[in-house]
């Protein structure tokens, strides 16, 4: 099968290294020439997205947001994607995924969304999983396909369940990212030793593995890049939208996207998350 992939950034590009690795015919697109020139010798490079899709089965999309998303199938649409398959890897808002799904099967397409779960290390090695929205029996259809880059496939449900699946999750890790990033600098500020009250924590039932990353790396002042601030705001801004959809408050999430948006326009967006906790300690006076 002839596999296109669009969208080489550091999630992007492991995932397509597998199907370079297994010998597969792969041509790849990204924005960006340096992200496209990696692939050079390995992959065909394709000249825009049209031209990749077009000489394409299948084609995987790791890509920003919804925008890029709904831009790129717009495209796809416009080409004809009758028996082409299409696969989307991003954090996407899953509304706009089931309407990208019901325009794909008018036309004889299929759109599977199936965001990655992982870091890029697992992306590279193979190891990431994916949870699967879509019609079952498309699932079952590119199941191949999914073997190639992951340990592990779920399908979840209807068009947009992977999606849902993904938001959970970072709805849940993200938001207890910020609390750390808020608890620990108002502990600090008032005296106390973060180093013991860390250990502590490791004992008590609030202790898990978010915790143990994001806790650890606000308490030690670690902002090394592992998940862009702009990215946990863009995920948790699409569950505020999920609320506002549904005419619900979102109460302790307004909170944290102030944060967060406070941190954007200081200029911490493309630093880790974890900076959210400098944004508090600006406050602070720490």
């Amino acid at each position: 099968m002839k596999i296109g992939f669009i969208g080489l950034g550091r999630m992007g590009r492991g995932a397509c290294e597998n199907f370079v690795k297994k010998g597969h015919d792969v041509a790849v697109y990204d924005v960006s020439a340096d992200a496209m020139e990696y692939f050079r010798g390995k992959a065909e490079l394709a000249s825009n997205p049209a031209d990749l899709f077009e000489r394409s089965e299948a084609v995987l999309l790791s890509l920003p947001s919804s925008v890029q998303v709904e831009a790129m199938c717009d495209t796809f649409l416009s080409c004809g994607v009758k028996d082409k398959i299409v696969i989307d890897l991003s954090t996407s808002y899953p509304l706009s995924t089931k309407k990208l799904h019901e325009a794909f099967k008018k036309h004889g397409g299929i759109l599977l969304d199936a965001p990655l779960m992982g870091n890029p290390d697992m992306a590279a090695a193979g190891t990431i999983s994916v949870t699967v929205g879509g019609d079952e029996a498309d699932f079952q259809a590119a199941r191949p396909i999914f073997e190639v880059f992951t340990s592990r496939a779920d399908y979840i449900g209807e068009a947009g369940s992977g999606h849902l699946v993904k938001l959970a999750l970072n709805f849940t890790g993200l938001m207890y990212a910020v609390t750390y990033s808020q608890m620990f600098p108002l502990m600090e500020k008032l005296g106390l030793d973060t180093q013991k009250l860390f250990d502590i924590i490791c004992e008590q039932k609030t202790n898990c593995g978010v915790f143990q990353f994001y806790g650890q790396k606000v308490k030690d002042r670690d902002y090394r890049m592992d998940f862009a601030l702009a990215f946990g705001l863009k995920d948790l801004g699409y569950v505020k939208r999920l609320y506002e959809d549904l005419n619900c408050p979102a109460f302790a999430l307004d909170g944290a996207l102030d944060l967060l948006r406070t941190g954007l326009k200081d200029g911490r967006g493309g630093h880790d998350f974890s900076e959210a906790a400098a944004v508090m300690r600006d406050y602070l006076e720490l």
